[in-house]
């Protein structure tokens, strides 16, 4: 078994770095531009393997903008690249601008983790909660859809959530629906409107519709829910939640981010329940955005991180049969060693790795190593003030251009396919 102790502090350093958590939206199309950075290799910026491989997707997309009916559902799976939402949040806005708003999608209370939180949404809490993210799949506390999960034993126990709109794109909801532990033991969940008056009850005896779903339907937009603890009996003793499900009535693009610190390929595949909760979010299109976590360590061996990449992408085949599947490769970055940071030539393998994994299976693939500059480009992101201090991270400025990258990519194979139909 790896150590992944060295994890811990790279990903705390992140609260402190300058800008990491600046406002995700409040950029300038100007300053969001890769083209006045002569590293970024624009020419490069293209979805590869995607003639076929993209066409049900593009289709469902298609007749989502054509008769602006109906809902397009993406789910972007990651590491810290896309749990601070930088990145995913840039392509949500731009998407759900284009082709419509049908929600802030699954979000988790990562602040009740103690772990940082997209900047879309605010959760707080009463009490101090068990938790658990995936990277230590081996401890007690079964992992869901998110890749982390909180509990308690206090039966007063709260979470408040709240949304926040960003430009142009409102994020308030009509539909919550909470993926929580059921049975005897756990506790039932009132749910409060920020006046504070009940409007639902989730019973955790009741598998009627789903053995981990509880939904609740609201008469107008809220932007303001209480989750509060309610206890019937003696016989309950706890709450698990596994996440958060936030959508609107309205036509459009549903993406949802899921992103652990630290996370690698296998660690999805460990999580209890992951694929079992994700068949729930249908998804039309999954992107997946690790590598990173894997060639950091000193021992990457390419041949188990081509058989961790199999495994996820087989079991998420086998819940969401429809979904299209995308990976992108890792970005550029530096290692640690007894010299300092120095370059990571594994990172090259590891890229490598996820675009042989592709060719082979017939996946499309987005190829950030080499868009961003290739080897050592990060360097030249971090002396451009695009990148934080552990050159493995970039700031909210760098997350923000590689969406805009992303999106751009997206939107051109996607035209393309218009052109031929």
């Amino acid at each position: 078994m790896k150590n992944y102790s060295f994890i811990i502090p790279v990903y705390s350093i992140l609260f402190l770095l300058k800008g990491f958590c600046s406002n995700a939206h409040g950029q300038t199309a100007d300053s969001l531009s890769y083209k006045q950075y002569s590293f970024i290799k624009g020419e490069l910026n293209k979805l590869e393997n995607d003639s076929m491989t993209m066409y049900f997707f593009y289709k469902k997309l298609y007749e989502l903008q054509d008769t602006k009916k109906g809902r397009v559902d993406i789910v972007h799976i990651g590491d810290s690249h896309i749990q601070a939402d930088h990145f995913s949040g840039i392509i949500r806005q731009k998407l759900q601008l284009r082709f419509g708003n049908a929600g802030r999608g699954l979000v988790f209370p990562y602040r009740a983790a103690k772990s940082n939180e997209p900047l879309s949404y605010k959760t707080t809490t009463n009490v101090i909660w068990d938790a658990k993210r995936n990277v230590f799949y081996e401890k007690p506390l079964p992992i869901g859809v998110s890749g982390f999960t909180i509990e308690t034993a206090d039966s007063a126990a709260e979470i408040n959530l709240t949304v926040k709109d960003q430009q142009g794109l409102g994020y308030a909801f009509t539909k919550f629906t909470l993926f929580q532990e059921k049975g005897l033991q756990n506790y039932d969940i009132t749910i409060c409107d920020e006046f504070n008056c009940e409007r639902g009850l989730f019973k955790s005896v009741d598998t009627s519709n789903n053995s981990f779903i509880s939904e609740l339907k609201f008469d107008k937009p809220i932007r303001q829910i209480i989750l509060r603890n309610k206890s019937t009996d003696t016989l309950k003793k706890r709450t698990r939640i596994y996440g958060m499900l936030l959508e609107n009535d309205s036509s459009g693009i549903l993406y949802n981010m899921i992103g652990v610190n630290g996370a690698e390929y296998q660690h999805y595949s460990k999580s209890k329940y992951f694929t079992q909760q994700l068949s729930y979010l249908n998804a039309d299109l999954v992107i997946l955005s690790m590598g990173t976590n894997e060639a950091f360590a000193a021992d990457f061996d390419k041949v188990l991180f081509y058989h961790h990449i199999d495994t996820l992408v087989t079991s998420i085949r086998a819940v969401c049969p429809n979904a299209t599947l995308l990976l992108t490769t890792p970005a550029d970055s530096f290692r640690r060693s007894k010299k300092g940071r120095v370059k990571n030539p594994d990172m090259q393998e590891a890229r490598a790795t996820i675009i042989n994994y592709c060719l082979q299976h017939n996946l499309p693939y987005w190829d950030l190593y080499e868009i961003m500059g290739g080897y050592g480009a990060m360097a030249k992101w971090f002396t451009a003030q695009l990148s934080a201090k552990d050159k493995v991270h970039f700031n909210a400025k760098g997350y923000q251009i590689q969406g805009n990258l992303f999106y751009q990519a997206l939107m051109n194979s996607y035209e393309k396919y218009i052109r031929g139909k």
